[in-house]
């Protein structure tokens, strides 16, 4: 049996219609025809699911058109508050910021380094902890889930230095493991994946003990040469966080998948998982050791150094042959800086003849023609979105902001910039410093430009200072300080 048959139009009846009237208790009832209650409320039924599911939809539309980075309500610089670092001045200081966590560092005059959390929220000093190894310099704090990583400098390539990772929670040290100079680390949330130059491999360490859960050799050329190049898969995510200044991303394993590719002696490219060091995925010549090469979420970008390069995509989900993104006009150009800056989309710096007035951003699209525009004397790129951001170092420090055209938004801008995320911008009036002076800062609006005087970070250590949306953290002459920059 179908649906019955449907009743001709009627006007919707008022509540109580077809039975006793609300209220009326003592009021004769209406005849009603055989089923017509009964059809009229699988009518209002099915009505009611088709609204529902439009709410749904419309729900989920206005979900995707949202705006995912707006713009953040800037205030005047706020101190939060000012944690000691001991009875004399440190030789040097260093900060990380994550979520609700500062971190903050300085050496001991036995060479240990004393690290201390603070809640970004309250400013309140959470613990304060010594690591159990000594170091004559140290290098810096790197923030990951659950742990705090702190690593020892080195004078020379071959020279001994030390990992640490303290835990988040008590500051207690979990491990330690001395490794070279020129070695690199790289972070997920479980894992750390060691470039062990002088063996010539990779190790994956646990974070949570430093044992090793695996370990792969690197590949070799012709010759036995095990020189390799890793660079982390960047995301969406981590992409729209927290940057550095040279546009690096400081929360790079946010997002799913934590990757890396691998650039061998052999010009072979492989895709390994950070967690288990499982080969993904493996291409043959793809790129010298000195090609511009990034990766980010499904593509991998390779720029040869050559004049007349051309930029190739790689899908890092299949085997399929690179698709040709860009092909630079003639010899004279050759590319100083690549970066990923959009869905599918790359961003090159390229310089003709060496003549820096002459310098020019590109933007490759797959599917779309490349645009360029001039940028004089930009030397590195930041992605915003799918903006850009360029750092001039002659004859002074400036940035400038274009959007996704190539149309400034702010244009030379004195000082530098770091993304706060990818609709924000902190912009420091000067170059950083290690020696303590007062430091002017503003908040930027990517999508318009519009600048927020924030105030001044005052006698601080600017190339200490981290950051996030909400907070910065700096080490001034004898102490840290926390400042707090938005309202929200």
């Amino acid at each position: 049996p179908g649906w019955p048959p449907a009743p001709a139009p009627t006007v919707p009846e008022p509540p109580g219609a077809g039975g006793t009237l609300v209220g009326a208790a003592n009021a004769t009832p209406t005849p009603t025809p055989p089923g017509g209650t009964t059809w009229r409320r699988a009518r209002w039924v099915v009505l009611g699911a088709v609204l529902a599911l439009a709410g749904v939809a419309t729900a989920a539309t206005l979900y995707l058109l949202r705006d995912r980075y707006p713009d953040l309500e800037f205030g005047t610089l706020r101190e939060l508050s000012r944690v000691p670092a001991g009875a004399e001045r440190p030789g040097g200081m260093w900060t990380a910021v994550l979520g609700d966590r500062a971190y903050l560092g300085y050496p001991l005059p036995d060479d240990r380094l004393e690290v201390i959390a603070v809640d970004t929220g309250t400013g309140d000093e959470l613990w304060r902890r010594q690591t159990g190894v000594t170091a004559d310099d140290w290098a810096g704090l790197v923030a990951v889930p659950g742990a705090v990583a702190v690593l020892a400098d080195a004078p020379g390539d071959s020279t001994p230095r030390e990992l640490a990772v303290l835990d988040a929670r008590s500051g207690a040290q979990r491990w330690h493991r001395a490794v070279r100079g020129d070695d690199d680390v790289y972070f997920s949330d479980d894992t750390a994946v060691l470039v062990d130059r002088a063996a010539g491999r990779l190790v994956g360490l646990k974070l949570g003990d430093g044992t090793d859960k695996w370990n792969r050799p690197n590949p070799r050329d012709q010759y036995g040469g095990a020189r390799t190049v890793v660079r982390p898969v960047g995301t969406d995510e981590a992409a729209g966080g927290p940057a550095y200044l040279d546009g690096g991303a400081r929360d790079p394993w946010t997002g799913k998948g934590r990757r890396l590719v691998q650039i061998g002696a052999d010009r072979s490219a492989r895709l390994l998982d950070m967690s288990s060091g499982s080969v993904l995925r493996e291409w043959g010549n793809v790129a010298d050791l000195d090609d511009l090469v990034v990766a980010h979420e499904d593509r991998l970008y390779v720029a040869p150094t050559d004049g007349g390069y051309q930029v190739l995509a790689y899908d890092l989900g299949s085997d399929a042959a690179p698709v040709v993104l860009y092909r630079a006009g003639n010899a004279e150009y050759r590319p100083k800086a690549l970066v990923a800056c959009g869905e599918r989309r790359a961003c090159l710096v390229q310089v003709r003849n060496s003549e820096a007035e002459r310098t020019e951003v590109v933007a490759a699209t797959e599917g779309k023609p490349a645009i360029s525009w001039s940028a004089p004397g930009a030397t590195g790129l930041v992605p915003v979105g799918e903006q850009v951001l360029t750092q001039r170092e002659y004859p002074k420090a400036t940035v400038t902001l274009f959007d996704a055209a190539g149309k400034a938004v702010l244009t030379d801008r004195p000082g530098v910039a770091a993304r706060l995320d990818a609709g924000n911008l902190l912009v420091f009036a000067e170059p950083t410093s290690t020696v303590a002076d007062n430091r002017s800062v503003a908040g930027v609006w990517a999508e318009s430009g519009d600048v927020d005087e924030l105030g001044q970070l005052v006698d601080v250590r600017s190339a200490s200072c981290s950051w996030n949306t909400r907070v910065i953290a700096c080490g001034a002459d004898k102490d840290f300080v926390l400042y707090r920059f938005t309202d929200d």
